[in-house]
């Protein structure tokens, strides 16, 4: 009988454990780019909160010079953001720490900047 209540422990656990799993931060990002002259653009980027997250750092790659914010909200609004040379595409990143500043999650995201 005690082999069986073993075997049966794993599988209540599983179970336990799924049941109360979270998603993990930043599966969830919209980009939508507001507005673009053909030379800088401005980007709004919005994500799913996370409880366990204590700060955001959103940035541009593309951008001359690179940008980087942080934020303690679940979207933000860049300006200036300007495509790589001779492209309309940006490269943009976004970073998600937990209370010990440690990186829980990161994305990037290649937007083109005419849609």
């Amino acid at each position: 009988m005690t082999s069986k209540t073993l075997l049966l422990s794993p599988a209540l656990l599983l179970v336990f454990v799924t049941g109360f799993a979270y998603a993990e931060p930043l599966y969830d990002v919209n980009v939508v780019v507001q507005e673009y002259d053909g030379i800088s653009a401005s980007v709004k980027m919005n994500w799913n909160q996370d409880e366990t997250v204590t700060k955001y750092q959103i940035g541009c790659v593309s951008c001359m010079p690179n940008i980087s914010e942080f934020s303690f909200e679940d979207s933000i609004t860049l300006d200036s953001i300007t495509p790589f040379p001779n492209s309309s595409n940006a490269m943009l990143y976004l970073i998600a720490y937990d209370v010990q500043d440690q990186i829980m999650n990161a994305r990037q995201f290649l937007v083109d900047l005419t849609q």
